[in-house]
C-alpha cells in the first residue's frame, strides 16, 4: 500500500540531495574547483602539513655518519645511470660509470643528508634549486634519488648491512617519497582548520545519511519496505 506522506518525505530527501550534489560539482569553491576537488586540495595540504619528517630524516642521516660503503648497482639506462652520477658525485662519493652500471663508494651519512636535504628543496616547491644543481627537473631529481638508493640498499642487503639498508627505506619513505608526493601544495595544520575539518566530516556523515535516508522513506512511502512477518495461524 503506499504511504503518501513517506513517499513525499523520500522524493524531497532525495531531489533535496540531488540539488546539493549538482552545487558541490560547480567550480564554485576557488580557483575554478569543484566541492571535491577542493575538499582532496584540503586533505592533501592537512596531510603534508603533518607529513615534514626532513629535520628527523636528517638526524636519521646523520646517525649512519661516518659509515662507508661501496656497489655496484645497475641502471635502467646510460642516461639515467649518468644522471645518478651527479647525484653521489655532488654528495661526496666516488662514482665510475660503465655503460648502466655504476661503481660508487663513499660516506653513507654523507649521501643521506643530501639525498634528505634535495627532497626538503621540493617538499618546499624549490625544485628550480635542484634543476641549477644537478640540471634537470627537480622531481625527476628526487624521484631519481628513490630509484639509486633503492638499489643501494638491495646491494647492502646482499652484503647483509641490514642497519644501513633500513636507515635507507626510511629515509625513502619519509623524505623521498613526501617531497616527491606533496610538491606543489600548501601545508596546512589541522590545528589551524579545525573549524573546517569538524564542518567537512560532520557533513560527509549527514550527507551520507540523507540519501540512505530518501531511499528508505521512497521505498516506504511505495510499500517496499521491510514489514512485519504474517503470523502464520497454526490448523
Amino acid at each position: 500500500m503506499i504511504n503518501s506522506k513517506k513517499l513525499s518525505l523520500g522524493i524531497f530527501l532525495l531531489a533535496s540531495f540531488g540539488v546539493v550534489l549538482f552545487i558541490i560539482f560547480m567550480p564554485i569553491f576557488g580557483n575554478g574547483r569543484n566541492g571535491l576537488e577542493f575538499s582532496d586540495d584540503f586533505f592533501n595540504s592537512l596531510a603534508k602539513g603533518s607529513s615534514n619528517y626532513m629535520s628527523e630524516m636528517r638526524e636519521l642521516a646523520q646517525s649512519v655518519a661516518g659509515t662507508p660503503f661501496a656497489v655496484d648497482i645497475k641502471m635502467d639506462s646510460p642516461d639515467q645511470a649518468q644522471k645518478a652520477e651527479k647525484l653521489f658525485t655532488h654528495a661526496g662519493a666516488t662514482v665510475v660509470v660503465t655503460g648502466t652500471q655504476l661503481k660508487i663508494s663513499g660516506g653513507l651519512g654523507k649521501v643521506l643528508t643530501q639525498a634528505v636535504n634535495d627532497a626538503e628543496l621540493l617538499f618546499n616547491r624549490e625544485r628550480e634549486k635542484l634543476q641549477a644543481t644537478y640540471g634537470f627537473a627537480g622531481r625527476d631529481v628526487v624521484k631519481l634519488w628513490w630509484t639509486s638508493l633503492k638499489k643501494v640498499a638491495d646491494a647492502l642487503t646482499k652484503q647483509k648491512a641490514f642497519k644501513q639498508a633500513r636507515v635507507i627505506n626510511e629515509v625513502q619513505e619519509r623524505a623521498l617519497e613526501p617531497g616527491y608526493n606533496f610538491y606543489g601544495i600548501n601545508p596546512s595544520k589541522v590545528s589551524e582548520n579545525i573549524g573546517l575539518l569538524t564542518f567537512m566530516l560532520v557533513f560527509y556523515v549527514l550527507y551520507t545519511l540523507w540519501f540512505g535516508y530518501g531511499i528508505f522513506e521512497l521505498f516506504e512511502g511505495l510499500g517496499l519496505g521491510a514489514g512485519k512477518p504474517v503470523a502464520k495461524k497454526e490448523v
